[in-house]
């Protein structure tokens, strides 16, 4: 046995080496908002070189999808069944058939009636809150960092220009329409992601008071940064982890103990702040497009380059909230791995903690007087444009996200301020990018300067939200056997053939007339939001197409359920065509997914949640 658990954990090791080496290149952004044309139809009908470049086309197509049923196959099927049918569970596996939905404790249905107008004398009350999740003991005991490679541990906080420590944090808004129907509340915490089984705990410690204070709403969304505190358990002594809980009885998973109770007692702390402070005001929505800020790292490109804005105005004249949402991986500041690292100047892995860009944004909304909230966008593969920001400057990893999370900032605040407005919030702020002093440089550019303005819209005060929970299938087999020997933190169920399940959520929000969003569990490929060319195949139409173009992803909500492709295009470790190009890309992010069926999963069960509360 313990020679099978070596080879078994030399295989997940050489599988993440693997995911690491064959992680695609970088990409020059584009839409892909056009059906696909077929390119067999087309060679046929077209002369000369347009007929050879068109059979290229489609031979690579093939190519790529022969080689991804081979990669999925060998890997998933033969490799990953085996080792999942060799390795035994730990005591927390459960038994699908016998698992009961319905008694699954700490889920939140939402509003039971939706409302198509605001009622009688309605207004918006919202309340803000703030706590660090940061345990006590980290500058003695150090914690695994979360993302990349495992057994990283950090014992300190990067620090920003003027020497204060970064931290990290859960942030939390309440909401309420005023029609007795019951508060929404959000929460955001600068982690990595959060099980859905670890976000039932969080429910669970605020079970009285949500009761108490008509919460039938309470979500639980991580700014998904990679320079946090491992909150998946992957990255703290996985291997070792595994072992121990083939073994043992008693299961401790790969998540730190006191770390997850800090997340707990941080997101319970903001909530009390947030709902304590609830006051009547006005809501506003407005978007900014912001491509050269984000791409797609990954064909079918497809990218929701938009910043949306929420902005809340209390009638008392009190702080307003700004809530910013775009979906891009907070991962600039993880990008140095050769750092130094002691006093002698020996080099190693970067061993400090991050909040990356989300931080610094806060930092700025702060300075212009408003609290500040972030929830993940659109996420999928889609990572920072980071040239505008570092404007031509000599800037190492960690300063590269504090200019990202400046020039972010400034933006969400001044997307419909006019030029002279921009200019006084800039020096009122600090003038954090530099502007007096690098103005005039070859490569610096202004961020005010040729920025549209656009209009913020008011916001009708009537919030409708559900949300319906569901067995996932989890046929990634990696995945399966991560959760099986409880690293991770999920919910794992088996059935008596031996395949894998989990429990997850989708949402659906409203906010008036002016905003939609659906709550994704996991980090949804653009091309599931806006269709195109990477929905071909998919059994459901593009959620922009079934809801209307003013809808929205929240993402990483309630879960963290990894990559959520196009069925059809799931492949672990394979190639994709780029339509853009012409050429093959390497693919490998839906080693971290649920699996094949995810898509088709999530995308479903969101639509029959539509259609119950709003049907055609």
């Amino acid at each position: 046995m313990k020679k099978t658990l070596r080879a078994v954990s030399a295989l997940l090791l050489c599988l993440c080496l693997l995911f690491g080496t064959l992680a695609p290149t970088a990409l020059a952004s584009g839409e892909n908002t056009a059906a696909a044309a077929d390119p067999f139809a087309t060679f046929v009908t077209d002369p000369g070189a347009s007929r050879l470049q068109n059979f290229l086309s489609l031979f690579k197509q093939l190519f790529a999808k022969c080689l991804n049923m081979l990669s999925n196959f060998t890997i998933n099927g033969v490799l990953g069944g085996a080792l999942s049918t060799l390795i035994p569970g730990s005591s927390a596996v459960k038994s699908y058939e016998n698992f009961d939905l319905d008694a699954y404790g700490d889920f939140y249905a939402g509003h039971e009636t939706f409302l198509s107008a605001p009622a009688q004398g309605a207004r918006w009350r919202l309340g803000y809150g703030r706590a660090s999740i940061l345990p006590a003991d980290l500058a003695e005991k150090g914690y695994a960092k979360g993302a990349y490679l495992p057994d990283i541990y950090c014992k300190e906080m990067y620090t920003d220009e003027e020497g204060i420590a970064e931290d990290l944090v859960a942030r939390a808004v309440a909401l309420d329409d005023g029609s007795g129907r019951g508060i929404a509340v959000f929460i955001s915490v600068d982690a990595m992601g959060l099980a859905n089984a670890d976000v039932r705990k969080i429910r669970a410690a605020l079970a009285d008071f949500a009761a108490a204070n008509n919460i039938v709403s309470l979500n639980v969304s991580c700014t998904h940064i990679h320079t946090g505190i491992d909150s998946q358990g992957v990255w703290n002594r996985p291997v070792l982890t595994g072992v121990k809980n083939i073994f043992s009885s008693e299961v401790v998973t790969g998540v730190d103990a006191t770390f997850l109770q800090a997340v707990i007692d941080g997101a319970v702390k903001s909530v009390r702040q947030a709902v304590a402070s609830l006051e009547p005001g006005s809501l506003t929505c407005a978007a900014l497009d912001i491509t050269p800020y984000v791409w797609d790292r990954t064909p079918p490109t497809s990218v929701d380059a938009t910043l949306y804005r929420l902005v809340f105005t209390p009638d008392s004249g009190a702080a307003p909230t700004v809530l910013a949402t775009f979906g891009c991986h907070p991962e600039s500041a993880s990008y140095d791995w050769n750092q130094a690292t002691d006093e002698n100047g020996r080099k190693g892995f970067d061993k400090k903690l991050s909040a990356d860009f989300p931080c610094y944004m806060e930092k700025v909304v702060n300075a212009a007087g408003a609290n500040f909230i972030f929830i993940q966008g659109n996420v999928g593969t889609i990572t920072s444009g980071r040239s505008l920001s570092n404007d031509g400057l000599d800037t190492d990893a960690h300063s590269t996200a504090v200019r990202y999370g400046y020039e972010m900032a400034y933006l969400t605040l001044g997307m419909d301020m006019t030029e002279e407005e921009r200019i006084r919030l800039n020096e009122e702020t600090g003038d954090r990018l530099g502007v007096k002093e690098h103005a005039g440089e070859e490569e610096y550019t202004v961020w005010y300067e040729d920025l549209p303005t656009v209009e913020a819209k008011e916001v009708a005060p009537l919030l409708n939200i559900a949300h319906r929970q569901f067995f996932c299938p989890v046929d990634n087999r990696v995945m399966g056997i991560i959760a099986k020997t409880s690293v991770a933190d999920n919910l794992l169920l088996r059935d008596w053939l031996g395949r894998f399940y989990t429990v997850t959520e989708v949402g659906y929000l409203e906010l008036g007339d002016a905003f939609k969003a659906y709550l994704s569990p996991g980090e949804t490929f653009t091309e599931l939001l806006k269709g195109g060319s990477g929905l071909g195949g998919f059994p459901y139409p593009a959620i922009r197409e079934k809801l209307g173009a003013d809808t929205v992803v929240f993402d990483l909500m309630n879960d963290a359920a990894g990559y959520v492709a196009n069925d059809a295009n799931f492949v672990m470790v394979g190639l994709q065509y780029d339509e853009n190009s012409g050429s093959l890309e390497s693919d490998t992010w839906c080693i971290i997914s649920y699996g094949r069926r995810a898509g088709s999963t999530f995308i479903g069960n969101f639509y029959r949640l539509v259609e119950e509360k709003r049907p055609a």
